[in-house]
């Protein structure tokens, strides 16, 4: 293994302790993955911090990603995003307002159906930040002294979080975060960012990230604005992109431990609170992920007419998209239930590997779509009117608010097949590895065919 590149000043028992604690090939390794692990680093990380300084925990970090230089780190205060532009001054673009929204029922088989309800959906706004700093794999963004994360109201302070776990962010205490610094970083006129700590996995692409680009298409100017992304992104991913802007001239992939500035950086609010590193067992208050519905129908909508061309109609009506065992949240008789499927004229697909262009094709020709509770059902996004969906998920299903109002705005229709899991889960678990029940299933296609029936689907 390479020696670490870390500044001559450190000494050997220094480098012994750092090594100790944080084993630099371990490190290296998780960060350039295709999927970077900071959540498993986190412990490890603040651990090293709190004993070494975050200084040090900065030089280890960048020599593990070959980024070695003069970096500082530079503790700043928390601010909430938009309130911190509000009290500034700054352009703002407001598109959705922050109020009471109304969330459907969700219909269930295998348990009770989740009745409807009212809570309050966030802002969905664009915030032109004078002179920022954005950082790779974080969802934070520097603004002189101050760091800026997107949260409203109390989200942050009703869901601890361990702000450490975020790309960007060495260290934290209380409402203070400590980012990189470094002279003479490389710099950029005007940029819309699409960077975060979540921006590998596809559902949180589709839910969190696209939708911040689908809002500013309209906006004067956008046709010359620089989108930035981050490397460590699924092949499907960069298709998305490269359907909505007519190709990647436009796109800056930002690389591992890179920081940029922007001199204009334009910074979307996202439709859905999105918490950093959550603290075990502070996700399961209801109403804390509820958006505006006929907003990201609406989003989605204008995304998808980008590519409508080239997506030709698949053929399939019925389509099962499948869920891998080494995913959490495994589906424990997956073969079972997807035997069961296939024996009803479905057709297995699994789109891990499946090409962003034929996924959409998949979505404008299904009539009937089925998932295990996951990632592969935010497809169903783009799936037209009357379009019958069915989750599987175990007995407790957590933040699907939000999904059933896109749904219901979209003309859908949405069911939860709920499973049973065969061991508790431990403290902190809001969801495990479950089973299905086979005799639910008929109960799930009936449900579904009867409320679009109802509802004049057909």
């Amino acid at each position: 293994m390479k020696a670490p590149a870390v500044p001559g000043h450190w000494s050997a028992a220094q480098l012994a302790r750092a090594q100790a604690l944080l084993p630099f090939e371990r490190l290296s390794t998780g960060l350039l993955a295709p999927r970077p692990q900071f959540y498993g680093l986190r412990p490890a990380k603040d651990d090293l911090a709190r004993e070494l300084g975050e200084q040090a925990l900065l030089e280890w970090w960048m020599a593990a990603l070959g980024r070695p230089g003069a970096w500082r780190a530079r503790w700043c205060p928390l601010r909430p995003m938009l309130s911190h532009a509000e009290s500034l001054g700054w352009p703002i673009q407001v598109y959705s307002p922050g109020r009471e929204v109304d969330v459907p029922a969700l219909h269930a088989v295998g348990g009770p159906d989740q009745p409807a309800a009212r809570h309050r959906c966030r802002s969905m706004a664009l915030i032109r930040v004078p002179d920022a700093v954005v950082y790779s794999k974080s969802n934070l963004v520097r603004a002189g002294d101050v760091a800026l994360l997107d949260h409203q109201g109390d989200e942050l302070a009703r869901m601890p979080c361990h702000l450490s776990t975020d790309g960007g962010v060495l260290a934290q205490r209380g409402d203070e975060v400590a980012l990189a610094e470094q002279d003479d970083l490389p710099e950029l006129p005007r940029a819309l960012s699409l960077l975060g700590l979540h921006s590998f996995a596809y559902g949180h692409w589709l839910e969190e990230f696209l939708p911040k680009l689908g809002a500013c298409l309209t906006e004067p100017g956008v046709e010359t604005l620089t989108v930035l992304v981050d490397a460590q992104m699924p092949t499907q991913l960069f298709e998305s992109l490269a359907l909505v802007l007519g190709g990647m001239d436009r796109v800056r992939i930002v690389q591992p431990g890179e920081a940029l500035k922007i001199r204009e950086l334009w910074a979307v609010t996202a439709p859905l609170y999105y918490p950093i590193g959550p603290a075990p067992g502070t996700l399961g208050s209801a109403g804390w992920h509820v958006m505006d519905g006929p907003w990201m129908a609406t989003c989605m909508q204008r995304l998808s007419a980008r590519w409508a061309h080239a997506v030709p109609v698949s053929t399939l009506e019925r389509v099962y998209l499948g869920r891998t065992d080494g995913q959490h949240r495994r589906l424990l008789n997956r073969p079972d239930v997807e035997a069961w499927f296939r024996g009803q004229g479905f057709s297995i697909v699994d789109a891990h590997d499946v090409p962003f262009l034929q996924q959409m094709a998949l979505m404008r020709g299904a009539k009937w779509l089925v998932a295990p509770e996951g990632s592969a059902l935010s497809n169903s996004l783009f799936a037209p009117a009357g379009t019958r969906i069915g989750m599987l998920a175990g007995p407790q299903v957590m933040h699907m608010e939000a999904y059933a109002q896109v749904v219901q705005a979209q003309g859908q229709h949405l069911c939860l097949c709920l499973g049973r899991q065969p061991q508790a889960l431990r403290p902190g678990e809001y969801f495990g590895n479950y089973t299905t029940d086979l005799d639910t299933l008929p109960q799930l296609l009936e449900r579904l065919e009867r409320d679009a029936a109802q509802a004049g689907g057909g």
